[in-house]
């Protein structure tokens, strides 16, 4: 154990060991969203992001592809694809909030009259957001960017409930998955006296 600090300086071990937990808080954060924009006729969805927030959105659509009614495709990049309009759902998704490639696909968006919606700890990113009064997830800073994929993929699947995109049932397997993986971290963790 007195090696573990020397190869891992940035403490990933704990952030690993530390994800079941970062889903239970990210399900409470999801579960007290309120949004306070009307959405509808959404016929796709865009999840900008880079890092860990998109892979927060391509988990998402793996999670969910089966009972999806409308396409949903992750945007890693400045701009977004020439569909959006104002039936596209974009959910901006930085976890500083200063992601210049997400900042970027945030005002195109508007420029798109796309509907959107925000998930970040601050930054940039919170604060155009609150200026035009549209919604934004707020989630916990103190963590590495990809170490914070708990924190990226839960809400958004509430999100996605919330707005009748997906049903209660691929939430509520959450709850499930958070079960396995914290039973997993106990029996596979270095903690453990008993190793399989």
């Amino acid at each position: 154990m007195t090696v573990l600090p020397k190869l891992d300086p940035d403490d990933m071990y704990k952030s690993i060991y530390d994800f079941p937990d970062h889903m239970v808080t990210a399900a409470k954060i999801g579960h007290n969203v309120s949004l306070k924009n009307e959405y509808s006729d959404i016929r796709n969805i865009v999840v900008a992001g880079m890092g860990g927030s998109a892979i927060g959105g391509d988990v998402v659509r793996t999670l969910v592809k089966h009972e999806l009614q409308v396409p949903m495709v992750v945007s890693r990049n400045y701009t977004l694809p020439n569909w959006v309009n104002g039936h596209t759902l974009v959910i901006c998704s930085s976890y500083s909030g200063n992601t210049e490639e997400t900042l970027a696909a945030f005002d195109q968006a508007r420029e798109k009259n796309a509907q959107i919606i925000g998930i970040s700890t601050g930054g940039k990113l919170t604060e155009l957001m609150h200026s035009l009064d549209l919604d934004v997830v707020s989630i916990p800073s103190g963590l590495q960017p990809r170490a914070a994929l708990a924190l990226s993929f839960v809400p958004m699947m509430y999100l996605l409930k919330t707005l009748g995109i997906i049903g209660e049932s691929s939430v509520s397997q959450l709850s499930n998955a958070i079960s396995l993986i914290t039973t997993s971290r106990d029996n596979y963790g270095l903690e453990s006296n008993e190793n399989p």
